[in-house]
């Protein structure tokens, strides 16, 4: 069953395996220079933040497994996108199999239907199409992997005890958290699980922790060691997350159940799936909001009944923890997160809620009455109940047509972006992302010059949309600008650059730009003043570009101390440039 488990995950995503890069792919691999570094840059990797290499940022994420796996693949097959969407199939097989052969010895008493019902709706289920078709997304894979694995090595324990098994229990965990941080809710999965599952008391139950908990302290001591910041550098921005505009604590509350409630209708109905919510897709609500409210008392409620049929050691009841728990980090109700809502966070309490969906109708079919060991012992159909199997097909059916419908939007950023600002509306980013995608996509010829028109207007119409989602949003502005200069406006673009810096006049990057654009009107005064105003303003504009545009706006006023000065500049930082 294992085997057939996946099959049925590969034939879910073979649609993917010639795929390009999209999304955040470019920060942690073909825009990342340690990960482009091959296996020389893994020992940087190992103690540096997660998109160090990207943005020399050394706060916030601690993730190195799927780092340095990305640096060997960039080191077997350079800009090769195809050998990272084959791992990331294989590696959801193989869960595939980890997990039916963990489910099956879990629900031991159950008919065998159960558990392979879960591990098919959970393979299934589009919502997964986020993690599995996207590289970057080697986080999650891994870390859900290596956390169905320490499970069952501590279920095992219980069982039938060896010492091995706490040990590949620990190791496992620990690879789960180099994974991604989320695994650190497994100090109270683990626990609740030996709870509903085994007979173990508080001792044993308290020398199956132990190893667990050494691996947490392990990883959190590492670490604390390498992040400069363990919650990030800076606030937390509006366009990352809706609810830093909700005006009071009650709002934001209200907001994130509100967002909870999407997440459920998401696990029931995954369509529109999108790689965005960012500001302002979802809106800041109160209490008021019958969908929030409504949401706080389901959400209570299941809570609740959970916790009421644990002493029944109720497998619906665990389901429901399960996914309770999975969602406790990301759910933005305990403290805001960096991302107002992301499909991929459902990806390992969906598990939740597949048990629980297969466990109520499974009770409803009379599925679970028997024990396994009955049903060997006796000639009994394999399908225990033809409406539960017709059911649970059915739904497989679904999920397997929306997941390859999903899946071509992944193919690269041109298909994702488009797609999302369509399923995100109302997110300014996507529509940001969108625009900038196509202007670079014109600015590097890749536009068939009769399409070239058509879609230079859709550039400037996806920058003003964002802009009317959010007003103050700064890089659709400098956008609208770049899009002006490319299509060799510069009047509109110098005009709009003044407008951006008006607006802003500490903005570094628009005093920037707007010298560019005088430079290009042969304006060397007035490029001289804006382009030294952006070093002055902002210390990281003080590039070799930046030094060699000041020396070619002073050469060409003819003085040759000042050109001499910022060309000298240029050169040292960037040789290249006195080709």
């Amino acid at each position: 069953m294992g085997i057939a488990c996946a099959c049925v995950a590969v034939l879910l995503y073979a649609n993917t395996l010639w795929h390009g890069y999209a999304l955040d792919d470019f920060p942690t691999i073909y825009g990342n220079r340690l990960t482009m570094s091959g296996v020389k840059g893994i020992p940087t990797l190992l103690h540096t933040a997660y998109w160090y290499g990207f943005d020399g940022q050394n706060d916030w994420l601690y993730r190195p497994l799927s780092m340095v796996m990305f640096a060997v693949e960039w080191q077997l097959a350079p800009n090769t996108p195809a050998l990272g969407h084959w791992i990331n199939v294989l590696i959801y097989a193989l869960s595939a199999v980890v997990l039916f052969r963990f489910l099956y010895e879990l629900f031991d008493t159950f008919h065998i239907a159960v558990p392979l019902a879960v591990s098919l709706l959970w393979i299934a289920h589009p919502i997964h199409t986020e993690v599995v078709a996207n590289i970057n997304s080697r986080d999650e894979l891994l870390a859900f992997l290596f956390s169905i694995l320490t499970i069952r090595e501590c279920v095992r324990h219980i069982k039938a005890p060896h010492k091995h098994q706490l040990m590949f229990a620990g190791c496992y965990f620990f690879l789960a958290l180099l994974a991604k941080e989320s695994a650190i809710t497994l100090l109270a999965i683990v626990p609740l699980t030996l709870f509903v599952f085994t007979k173990a008391d508080a001792a044993r139950m308290g020398r199956v922790m132990v190893p667990i908990a050494i691996a947490a302290a392990t990883y959190l001591a590492i670490r604390s060691s390498v992040l400069g910041s363990q919650l990030g550098g800076g606030a937390i921005s509006l366009i990352d997350n809706s609810l830093v505009a909700a005006p009071d604590f009650a709002h934001r509350e209200a907001t994130a159940f509100y967002i909870a409630a999407r997440y459920l209708a998401l696990l029931f109905f995954p369509y529109p799936m999108s790689s965005d919510y960012s500001f302002r897709q979802i809106p800041v609500v109160g209490f008021g909001n019958p969908i929030a409210l409504g949401s706080l008392i389901l959400h209570v409620a299941l809570g609740v009944f959970a916790v009421m049929r644990l002493s029944k050691k109720d497998p619906a009841g665990y389901g429901i923890l399960f996914y309770l728990i999975g969602m406790s980090l990301v759910a933005n109700v305990l403290f805001l997160t960096r991302s107002t809502m992301a499909d991929r966070f459902l990806f390992m309490p969906s598990l939740g809620f597949c048990i629980v969906v297969v466990v109520v109708l499974a009770r409803v079919f009379s599925v679970d009455v028997r024990s396994r060991a009955h049903d060997a012992a006796v000639s009994e159909p394999w399908l225990p109940s033809t409406p539960f199997a017709v059911l649970i097909g059915c739904v497989l059916v679904a999920y397997t047509l929306q997941t390859w419908a999903r899946n071509p939007d992944w193919e690269n950023d041109t298909t994702i972006f488009a797609a999302d600002a369509a399923h995100s509306p109302n997110s300014a980013r996507v529509h940001f992302l969108n625009g900038n995608h196509a202007l670079q996509e014109l600015k590097q010829g890749k536009v068939p010059e009769r399409l070239q028109r058509q879609q230079y207007i859709m550039v400037l119409s996806e920058f003003q949309r964002a802009i009317a989602l959010y007003p103050t949003y700064a890089e659709p502005h400098v956008g609208i600008g770049e899009a002006y200069t490319f299509g060799g406006d510069f009047p509109a673009a110098i005009d709009w650059y003044r407008r951006i810096v008006t607006r802003n006049p500490r903005y570094g990057v628009g005093h920037r730009l707007l010298g560019n654009a005088f430079f290009a009107t042969q304006q060397y005064d007035s490029a001289i003043v804006h382009l030294k105003r952006s070093i002055a303003e902002d210390p990281s504009q003080a590039d070799a570009y930046n030094a060699y545009a000041l020396g070619l706006s002073y050469q060409a006023k003819g003085d040759r101390e000042g050109a001499r000065t910022y060309l000298e500049k240029a050169y040292a930082l960037e040789p290249s440039l006195k080709k």
